[in-house]
C-alpha cells in the first residue's frame, strides 16, 4: 500500500531530532576549533571543583593578555581522572572576547550530542527513505506496471507493544516461464481473511521487466 502520511510524521520527528543532535555537536566543534587554532595558549590553575553526583567540573584561574585575572568554569563533568584543586591545565582563549575558553582535554564533550545524532538520525532518514522507495514504487507501477492475478495463500499474524497485524501472502504462476511468484502486502491492522480466504484472487501490480517490484493491491479492505 501507499505509505501513510503519519509514518512520515513518525520518522520526520526521529530526523528532525538526530539532525538537530548532529547541528549542536557540530557547532560545538566548530566552537572548539575557532578557540585553540585562533586563540591564545596560557595556563590556568584549579582553584575549586564544581560537583555533580560523582562527576568533578574544574573552576579554572588564568590570567587574560593584559594581565587580568579571569575564572572560568567548566561544564565538562567527569568522573575519570577528575581535576584536583592546584591542578595546573592548558586552556585557549579568544583575544577579542577572554570569556570564550577551551579546555584540554574536554573536546570529546562536544561529541556527546552524536551519541543521539546517530540512532536517532539513523531510524528518521533511514525510514524516510524507505518511504519515498516505496512511494516512487507505488507511482511507477501505476503507471507502467502490468496487473497480474495472485491467489491468496496466507495471512500471517504479528503482535507489537499488544497490537496485532496482519500480512496477507500470495503466489502467481508466470504462464510463459512456469516460475512461481510469491508477494506480500504491507501490514494491516485488520486481518483481511474474511473478505479474502485461501484461494481468492488478489489483485498485484508488477514490473513487468522484474516481478520481484510489486505492490499487492489491498486498497479495498478498511485497514
Amino acid at each position: 500500500m501507499r505509505p501513510k502520511g503519519c509514518m512520515y510524521i513518525f520518522f520526520g520527528v526521529f530526523a528532525a531530532a538526530g539532525l538537530l543532535c548532529g547541528i549542536v555537536s557540530a557547532s560545538l566543534v566548530y566552537s572548539r576549533w575557532n578557540v585553540t587554532h585562533n586563540g591564545i595558549e596560557t595556563m590556568g590553575t584549579v582553584v575549586d571543583l564544581q560537583y555533580s553526583k560523582s562527576s568533578v567540573a574544574p573552576v579554572v584561574s588564568y590570567m587574560d593578555e593584559n594581565g587580568r585575572k579571569r575564572l572560568y568554569e567548566s561544564t565538562s563533568y567527569t568522573s575519570t581522572n577528575p581535576p584536583e584543586i592546584g591542578d595546573e591545565i592548558t586552556l585557549y582563549y579568544l583575544p577579542e572576547n577572554p570569556d570564550k575558553i577551551a579546555l584540554e582535554g574536554e573536546g570529546w564533550f562536544n561529541l556527546f550530542p552524536l551519541i543521539f545524532f546517530f540512532p536517532h538520525g539513523g531510524v528518521g532518514f533511514g525510514g524516510i527513505y524507505r518511504l519515498e522507495k516505496k512511494r516512487r514504487l507505488y507511482n511507477w507501477l501505476q503507471q507502467f506496471g502490468k496487473e497480474i492475478q495472485a491467489k491468496q495463500t496466507e495471512v500471517k499474524r504479528g503482535s507489537n507493544k499488544g497490537r496485532s497485524y496482519y500480512t496477507l501472502k500470495c503466489e502467481w504462476l508466470d504462464p510463459y516461464t512456469q516460475q512461481l511468484y510469491n508477494f506480500e502486502s504491507d501490514t494491516l491492522s485488520t486481518d483481511p481473511s474474511d473478505s479474502l480466504p485461501v484461494g481468492s484472487p488478489v489483485r498485484v501490480l508488477i514490473d513487468p521487466d522484474n516481478p520481484k517490484r510489486y505492490w499487492v493491491d489491498l486498497s479495498f479492505l478498511d485497514t
